[in-house]
């Protein structure tokens, strides 16, 4: 499988081609072998931060390479324990803090996953992504379906077509429609459901904004999502992008959310599968582009928005709507 699909619009909100970024979550393969990888398949120079936490210059930006457990890469063994020695008289030798990093480093190793993080890059340059799944395939990593504790996830950073109220309500509309099959067709695994950190959207918010008589501005759209949506725990997360617009109105709202400003929409849902031979990591950007799509059709969006209000306000199995959804692009 692979080759990535190009979107029917290529250009950003400033009319230049559009980039990507991609964060993907895996195990067993330890930190020096991903550093190699990294370096041999992207030419890239290395910057450590510390023993858990590397960042390598591209030609595109900063690639990231962390184990993903915030008391290493932020250095708080450290600093903590050094604060609690010193409080309480003892000198703490900061080589021994060194073992004791390496230590739990080395027994979280296959519990917590390793994160890679990409820069933006460009569309034309997608391959090199698929490259990477790739040789982490072929390095031996484990994803999401090697154990059953494995919530590994892939999330997708998509840069904005445009950064008008309207448009970004279509993208949402798209997403909130075909959510649920989405879940099917990427058969999102069972550890990751019972995460919080992908939850589909509430049905009433849904209602609200495929009402065809809701038509926000720019305030009131970012207002009424943080009304119903106050949590980065969403399969398609927005704050990242309504932070870029107005960080102010989004930081008064949620003001110890991690938060990072971008304006890209912040794509949680699809599984890590790296350790499966058949699949790349265009396999789940071509399944984004389902939204893509939909968000671009306005006679389309229009009538399964109205279908959908429909099924949502009748006590229908939920089968019925991803047949719905199913038969539709069929035929499209």
């Amino acid at each position: 499988m692979g080759n990535f699909i190009m979107p029917e619009n290529i250009n950003n909100y400033n009319g230049k081609e559009r980039k990507v970024g991609y964060e993907l979550e895996f195990s067993n393969i330890n930190m020096n072998e991903i550093l190699s990888l990294l370096k041999e398949t992207y030419s890239l120079k290395e910057k450590k931060i510390n023993s858990f936490f590397y960042k390598l210059e591209s030609e595109y930006g900063d690639f990231v390479l962390e184990l993903d457990f915030e008391l290493l890469t932020k250095q708080k063994i450290k600093t903590n324990a050094i604060d609690f020695f010193e409080k309480v008289g003892i000198q703490i030798d900061e080589k021994r803090l060194d073992e004791v990093e390496n230590i739990l480093g080395t027994i979280s190793k296959d519990l917590v996953p390793y994160e890679i993080s990409t820069p933006p890059i460009p569309l034309s340059k997608m391959q090199l992504v698929d490259d990477l799944s790739t040789k982490l395939t072929n390095a031996g990593a484990h994803g999401t379906k090697k154990r059953v504790y494995n919530a590994f996830g892939l999330h997708i950073n998509v840069e904005l077509i445009s950064l008008k109220a309207k448009s970004i309500l279509n993208y949402l509309r798209a997403y909130v429609i075909l959510q649920d099959f989405l879940n099917k067709d990427a058969k999102v695994d069972i550890a990751r459901k019972i995460t919080p950190y992908i939850d589909n959207f509430p049905k009433e918010y849904i209602l609200k904004i495929l009402n065809s008589k809701y038509n926000p501005n720019m305030d009131d759209l970012i207002d009424d999502y943080l009304y119903f949506n106050p949590t980065r725990n969403r399969s398609l997360d927005m704050l990242p992008v309504f932070a870029y617009i107005d960080e102010k109105r989004v930081r008064e709202k949620l003001p110890k959310e991690k938060i990072k400003p971008r304006p890209a929409f912040h794509y949680r849902l699809s599984n890590s599968l790296v350790d499966e031979n058949d699949w790349k990591i265009s396999d789940e950007w071509n399944r984004w582009l389902l939204v893509e799509n939909l968000a671009n059709n306005e006679k389309n969006l229009k009538l399964l928005s109205n279908e959908y209000i429909e099924y949502l306000n009748k006590p229908i199995n939920l089968n019925r709507w991803v047949e719905r959804v199913e038969k539709w692009l069929k035929n499209h």
